[in-house]
């Protein structure tokens, strides 16, 4: 396969559109010619929505007096059950948002980190639910103990649950706010901040270990990692991670890939790395830049854009039923960048089929040519270290096994083998990469650019263009470090890498037969030299 891909690579370089997936026909060859290769290029997009008009929208600060909490020695707890609230104008019922901060620099347990979300209760107040805000702050002090799996914070949430009943009834306890019959307690969706994220989590699988099923999704902002034995929550999961993050870089990640691994979920997950934007800036409460680097940053009004159109489009898949598009559906290339900002987009379905998996045993099966080199590595990333998603081990277990693939000049290949030929009841190939940054063969600052080749049986190629500018493929700002450690000096590459996917859809090949595809390959013809790591191909 090597020797055919690079004897016809020339065909690759013809003139190709970037508006979509569009092939460029050759004629048929002669007899006794070989196959000559269509090819189409990879679309570059972005992902659109148009979030409702929020003028009209009042939000309602909110303090129902004291709850009822106690630590592990039976002392009572001071729990104040305070928030904000915003609801539609009219009609009804609505489906039910609740939105849990994160910790920060806590004087008092009445400090109103919860109110830093007022953009995004009032936002989705417009796009038609009933959200609140509510005050956790007892879960990060420490000076009243700790609760045991986030107890506290469930016992927080059944109050607010119990009172929005009477107020849902009609018997307002305080929201100051009319909320008679406007509340579907069938359907609750949470968001969670940093440890925000926990807290939701945490009440997820409280609420469905009492047989309760009315939390339909959790989407989580920069959460810290969560460890369990059990499953994750096997609902739509949304993580959105910032490049600047200060505080739990890589976490969301893990999360991520944990969900991936889980045998016999049903639910999808997403995962949306957003350039420029740091930990602390979507939610106005936190008020410093928790990051270091001065360079393409967001501003805080750009990170609260940015997430209000994103919840708006996530709550309209997973709470009004609209069809899936954009990063969540996998007929179309993943989109370079969403309502404007540029982003790495990520997104798991179930259902899906391992057409690569990494192993050191399985690095033989690879097939380079040219000036294409193959490796087997191990990564093990930390705090400013590099950042990939990890497919495999435990989630105490952070070690990244990957396949490097190089090259130093336009005529390399490499051969990848198909676990599975039959794609035929499969939308498009799914492979997880990420430019090396920290490798020389990269040029500082540039993106990188393949081919994808696909053979089938009767031994016709199809070929798809992914052009310098794919998000999956671009350069990751950073520096290589030097440390001394006890007995040696170690290099660590100052910024993060995360894997993105690189979706194509099999639509792209126009004209193979999907039910027997005998090879998959990768042309390094586009760039001199470079070096990507991926973790996995997948049929999705």
């Amino acid at each position: 396969m090597i020797k055919t891909v690079m004897k016809f690579a020339a065909a690759l370089l013809c003139a190709l559109l970037l508006a979509s997936c569009a092939a460029q026909a050759n004629p048929p060859p002669e007899a006794n010619q070989p196959p000559q290769i269509e090819s189409s290029t990879l679309a570059m997009s972005d992902m659109a929505y148009k979030p409702a008009d929020s003028s009209g929208i009042i939000v309602h600060d909110f303090d129902l007096g004291n709850g009822e909490l106690k630590n592990i020695l039976g002392q009572d707890v001071p729990c104040p059950l305070e928030g904000i609230i915003a609801a539609p104008s009219g009609g009804g019922p609505y489906p039910l948002v609740m939105i849990f901060h994160g910790a920060t620099r806590i004087n008092s347990i009445h400090d109103k980190i919860y109110a830093g979300f007022d953009y995004l209760v009032k936002q989705l107040a417009a796009e038609g639910y009933v959200a609140v805000s509510v005050n956790v702050n007892v879960e990060y002090t420490f000076d009243y103990g700790e609760s045991l799996n986030y107890e506290w914070a469930y016992q927080i949430y059944k109050q607010h649950m119990d009172n929005l009943e009477r107020a849902n009834a009609g018997k307002d306890p305080g929201y100051g706010v009319d909320l008679a019959g406007k509340i579907d307690f069938s359907r609750i969706y949470m968001i969670g901040h940093s440890r925000g994220g926990e807290l939701a989590d945490a009440i997820v699988r409280r609420e469905q270990a009492e047989g309760l099923d009315r939390i339909k999704s959790l989407l989580l902002i920069q959460p810290g990692t969560l460890i369990y034995d059990e499953p994750y929550p096997d609902i739509p999961t949304g993580i959105v991670l910032g490049e600047f993050d200060g505080d739990v870089p890589e976490d969301g990640q893990y999360i991520f890939d944990y969900i991936q691994r889980e045998p016999g979920r049903k639910a999808p997950a997403s995962l949306v790395y957003l350039r420029g934007a740091n930990h602390n800036f979507f939610n106005r409460a936190m008020l410093a830049d928790d990051g270091t680097s001065e360079k393409n940053r967001l501003t805080r009004e750009q990170q609260e854009d940015f997430l209000t159109h994103y919840a708006g489009a996530f709550l309209s898949m997973y709470a009004k039923g609209n069809a899936p598009w954009g990063i969540w559906d996998v007929k179309e290339a993943q989109p370079v960048s969403m309502f404007g900002y540029a982003v790495t987009a990520s997104y798991f379905q179930p259902g899906r089929r391992s057409l690569l998996s990494v192993s050191e045993t399985g690095l033989s099966a690879l097939q380079a040519g040219g000036a294409a080199t193959v490796s087997y590595t191990e990564q093990t990333p930390g705090p400013g270290g590099i950042l990939f998603h990890h497919p495999g081990g435990s989630m105490n277990d952070r070690t990244l096994p990957l396949y490097r693939i190089g090259w130093n000049g336009t005529d390399g290949a490499v051969s990848l083998p198909m676990q599975t030929t039959d794609l035929s009841n499969f939308s498009a190939l799914s492979l997880f990469v990420a430019a090396d940054s920290s490798d020389g063969l990269n040029p500082p600052g540039k993106p990188q650019a393949f081919t994808v080749t696909l053979k089938d049986g009767s031994g016709m190629l199809r070929s798809v263009l992914i052009p310098a500018g794919t998000s999956a493929l671009a350069w990751h700002s950073g520096e290589a470090q030097e440390f001394e450690g006890f007995d040696t000096t170690f290099t660590v590459w100052s910024g993060q890498m995360p894997l993105g996917e690189l979706r194509i859809p099999l639509s792209c090949f126009e004209g193979l037969d999907f039910s027997k595809i005998t090879e998959c390959s990768i042309l390094l013809n586009q760039t001199p030299s470079g070096a990507v790591m991926t973790s996995g191909l997948f049929a999705v």
